[in-house]
This record gives structure tokens, sequence and C-alpha cells, in this order.
């Protein structure tokens, strides 16, 4: 389950992995798993393909019920999307 406290961790590093791997506090190692931080990859790199608008309608539904699924509240889904964003 994503939440918020495991985003924190994810946004700290940037997304990089290898950044908190070397870095990363040994309470943060025990609050996010590798597998947590593979979801939190799989689910940016989803929001953004929906996002731009290339996603079919069965890709977008999937998507949606991913996140209900793997997100603990609505605020985690929403600071997803923004993270999701594709950049200009």
């Amino acid at each position: 389950m994503i939440t918020q406290e495991k985003l924190r961790i994810y946004e700290k590093f940037n997304g990089d992995i290898d950044g908190f791997a070397r870095g990363s506090s040994l309470s943060e190692r025990v609050s996010i798993t590798d597998q947590d931080w593979s979801l939190i990859e799989e689910l940016r790199q989803s929001l953004t393909i929906v996002q731009s608008g290339a996603a079919s309608s069965e890709f977008e539904a999937r998507v949606r019920a991913q996140l209900v699924d793997a997100v603990s509240d609505e605020g985690v889904q929403e600071r997803l999307r923004y993270l999701s964003k594709p950049k200009s």
C-alpha cells in the first residue's frame, strides 16, 4: 500500500533508488520496500501516459483500478497524479 510517508521518501530522493540506497536512514529503509518503490514508478509511468492523452479507455480504467487497490487514500492518489504530470 502506497502511503503519504512512502511518497515523501520517494520524493526526498527524487525517485532515484540508487540515491535512496546510498543516503537513506534506517527508518526510511524500513518504511519503504523495493516493491513499494517499483509500484510508485509503475503508477507514475501509467499516470503519465493517461495524462498525456495517449491511453486507451481500457488502459485508463486499469490504472484507476490499480490506484484504488494500491494507494491508501485520495490524497496519495492526487499526489501521484501531480508527480506524473508530463513536463513541458
